[in-house]
């Protein structure tokens, strides 16, 4: 999922098909994703649950050390 930032902070409306209320829409869409970053929207990709969770299984098991 990615957070699609209008360069109209207050911006109401659809857009290429996607939602906007106060100038923030969301999509999955990667050809929409590149689409709004040529256009010189803001994109913030977020990563799925996950690979979050597995990013923290990650990490947790590289902090535990032998004793």
């Amino acid at each position: 999922m990615a957070k699609i930032y209008a360069p109209n902070k207050g911006y109401a409306g659809v857009t290429a098909g996607v939602s906007f209320s106060n100038g923030v829409g969301e999509t999955e869409d990667k050809w929409l994703i590149q689409w709004f970053e040529a256009k010189g929207y803001n994109v913030v990709e977020e990563k799925p649950l996950k690979e979050k969770v597995k990013e923290g299984q990650k990490e947790n098991t590289k902090k535990k050390s032998k004793k």
